[in-house]
């Protein structure tokens, strides 16, 4: 199931407390197995939802993937040169220090690869999908390669 069809499934969907206290699931019933968003406790389930389809492969035409686990969110990216993936990656850093929170990520000469998800409480956050907008954000200003045909980067 898409992230798109979760949030417009959203009234239909419940929430609970997994096992683990600090995980809160937003759930739909389809019986498809497909990775299902997995929210950190505290957050507003349907917000982070709602926003997580926007960043994904819907309509709104974003290029980050859910990951397996439904935990975060992740997506490459592709620049003209290292210098240009390098530069992005600092612009990235930087806004890390500021919002206090960092990726999973790696970099191969015009190539990066990452991956936002909270470890504490686990699951996707306000911090994951804010930081997920600002790398699409820098993306453009560094000059992101885009796949003829796809119209995407680097993405899964």
């Amino acid at each position: 199931m898409s992230l798109r069809t979760l949030a417009r499934t959203a009234p239909a969907r419940r929430t609970w407390t997994s096992v683990s206290p600090s995980l809160t699931r937003a759930r739909s019933y389809t019986g498809k197995n497909e990775p299902q968003v997995q929210v950190s406790a505290g957050e507003d389930v349907q917000k982070i939802v709602a926003e997580a389809e926007r960043l994904g492969t819907g309509e709104h035409g974003g290029k980050w993937s859910l990951t397996a686990d439904g935990r975060g969110l992740e997506r490459g990216f592709r620049f003209k040169s290292f210098d240009r993936t390098w530069a992005f990656m600092t612009a990235v850093a930087a806004e890390c220090k500021i919002q206090r929170h960092h990726p999973e990520w790696s970099n191969v000469y015009n190539t990066t690869q990452i991956k936002w998800t909270t470890h504490k409480p686990a699951g996707l956050s306000s911090k994951d999908v804010h930081m997920a907008r600002f790398c699409d954000e820098a993306a453009g200003e560094f000059g992101e390669v885009r796949d003829e045909g796809k119209g995407e980067g680097q993405g899964k």
